[in-house]
């Protein structure tokens, strides 16, 4: 009789328990500042990814209904789904808002949802959904789609990471270009608006957190809030990064993030951020070419 020896069978349980624990993860927008740190962080934790966003090909784009078929196979693939798509910029971008922004998101949460339907799901939504904008008005909406559905939405606050600048990039990327390219910084705004900003590493590992304990945040929570509960004003985050070096300022008001909510500390039972400010920022600074 051939008798598997002990730790052979052993390795063989063991391989066994990890295929069956181990989930496949359909993140939606993943070559997004969030959706690129948070694919990097679920491939080091040993999580089947797969990747979808319409940076990668025009099949990708969740705005287009032609495309469902092929979203939903990937859906029933997937244990879990992250909805981060959004057509989305810093405030330079949503400062001029068209009707093809409207049309866009709208059937891109219309399709998406349908497709979804009952699967684990976090949807990425924003602390400006409760502002007089049309992203925010636009972001809030999500919200009520996701009311009848099997998961939570995430309120992000300012998320900064690595990022290509273009009319898209927020603002500290934006300041670091700046500083980099000509020893200055100049500001749209008198540089007093308060922020929380949020790294886009500790926002995966926030995110993949509440994967995981998905259930129980749903017998509390349908929103959560995700930042790094730390405020800061705009002129002190360009001091950060030009070493309190010469910033220009303007007398204007910034008009996109209009209220100064205060965020739901919720989430510090199950996570807590771990890179501050200055230390995050430096990280980009490292890493950011001209």
């Amino acid at each position: 009789m051939n008798v598997q020896p002990i730790f052979q069978r052993s390795k063989v349980k063991a391989y066994m328990i990890y295929l069956f624990i181990m989930k496949t993860v359909l993140v939606l927008g993943s070559s997004g500042v969030v959706g690129t740190a948070l694919c990097k962080v679920l491939r080091r934790e040993k999580y089947d990814v797969i990747e979808w966003d319409i940076k990668k090909s025009y099949t990708q784009d969740l705005s287009n209904p032609i495309n469902n078929t092929r979203l939903r196979e990937m859906v029933n693939k997937s244990d879990f789904v992250f909805f981060l798509a959004y057509d989305v910029g810093g405030s330079k971008y949503l400062k001029n808002i068209t009707h093809d922004f409207i049309n866009r998101n709208v059937m891109l949460m219309m399709n998406t949802f349908d497709v979804i339907g009952n699967k684990p799901c976090i949807f990425m939504s924003s602390q400006m959904q409760n502002m007089s904008n049309t992203y925010g008005v636009l972001k809030l909406l999500g919200e009520h789609y996701m009311q009848s559905m099997n998961g939570i939405s995430v309120r992000l606050w300012n998320v900064y990471g690595p990022e290509v600048v273009d009319e898209k990039s927020h603002v500290i990327t934006d300041f670091i270009h700046m500083y980099k390219k000509n020893k200055s910084i100049h500001m749209l705004t008198d540089g007093t608006e308060k922020r929380q900003f949020l790294h886009t590493n500790d926002c995966a590992d926030a995110l993949i957190c509440m994967m995981n304990n998905l259930n129980e945040i749903l017998t509390e929570k349908k929103v959560v809030d995700l930042t790094n509960f730390e405020w800061v004003d705009i002129k002190g985050v360009a001091n950060i990064i030009a070493h309190n070096g010469n910033i220009t300022f303007t007398d204007k008001k910034d008009t996109t993030q209009t209220k100064c909510n205060e965020p739901d500390d919720f989430i510090l039972k199950y996570w807590k951020p771990t890179i501050n400010l200055k230390s995050g920022i430096q990280t980009i600074i490292d890493g950011q070419s001209t």
